[in-house]
């Protein structure tokens, strides 16, 4: 590997680093200067991050989505897209606390795990449907940022809900978002995950049929996928009754569901299983 590839990558996780650090103390303390740090950090990490997989797509000649490594990598920078849409769309600055460090774990882990990427990625992606397979897994990927985006909003309104019951508050809850903001990003970023995932399913089952395949495997990648639709169709079915902390805790469990599919596709057998 060409020493620039190291550069980008390191630059990332750096600035990552960075980001994450500053984000907590802005929480914390409030620091103006620490926000202002977050936001250039996080944008030069992300520019960085965007280099390196487009290098590595260059270099390996595949969608960069065959690997743990490249998973974990590209979950990352899709966190840090929610997080710039969230921020530009909401007063939510505070999603920066939760998230980075979060998207700064994956991205040292996807340079720290021992991945073997795929040997003969086109035994995947040639054939009939053969642009069905990266669509596919960008869905789900998109989808699992999403879900995590509407966990962070739903902790955050089950945190403040709770102090509010209590009467206790803590030296930040007053740099909390409001009750209305949260629930109404918890909501928002279900519905697209929701919506992310549904489209990620019906492309896999395409892709599986268009490969003269079985459209299930009975694997626990696609038992948790399914499951989790599940959980977030009753989500937004009641959402209107259940607004608030009942919403907010469905989130949550929903947003296990989603963990155990990643992991699924991570550590566990399978058809759906990373290299």
């Amino acid at each position: 590997m060409k020493p620039y590839f190291y550069v980008v990558h390191y630059a990332a996780l750096a600035g990552y680093v960075i980001a994450a650090v500053h984000a907590v103390l802005a929480f914390v303390d409030k620091r103006r200067a620490a926000e202002r740090t977050t936001l250039y950090a996080v944008g030069f990490a992300f520019a960085a991050h965007t280099a390196a997989i487009v290098l590595d797509w260059a270099k390996d000649g595949h969608y960069p989505l065959f690997s743990t490594t490249e998973a974990l990598s590209f979950l990352g920078w899709t966190l840090v897209i929610a997080y710039f849409l969230v921020t530009y769309r909401y007063p939510l600055r505070v999603l920066g606390a939760f998230l980075l460090p979060v998207v700064t774990l994956l991205v040292l882990a996807s340079q720290l795990v021992s991945s073997n990427p795929a040997k003969d990625p086109s035994a995947v992606t040639d054939g009939s449907g053969s642009w069905l397979f990266p669509v596919h897994v960008t869905l789900l990927i998109f989808g699992y940022a999403s879900f995590f985006v509407a966990f962070a909003a739903s902790v955050m309104y089950l945190w403040q809900e709770r102090e509010l019951r209590l009467k206790k508050f803590s030296a930040v809850f007053h740099r909390l978002p409001s009750l209305t903001t949260v629930d109404d990003v918890a909501s928002t970023a279900a519905s697209i995950g929701f919506t992310l995932l549904t489209l990620g399913i019906i492309t896999g089952v395409i892709w599986s049929r268009a490969r003269s395949v079985r459209m299930f495997h009975n694997d626990p990648t696609e038992f948790f996928a399914l499951l989790t639709w599940v959980v977030y169709l009753a989500l937004l079915h009641y959402r209107v009754q259940w607004r608030g902390r009942k919403a907010a805790w469905l989130g949550v469990g929903g947003f296990t569901l989603v963990l155990c599919t990643f992991v699924g596709a991570v550590v566990l057998g399978g058809f759906h299983v990373f290299r």
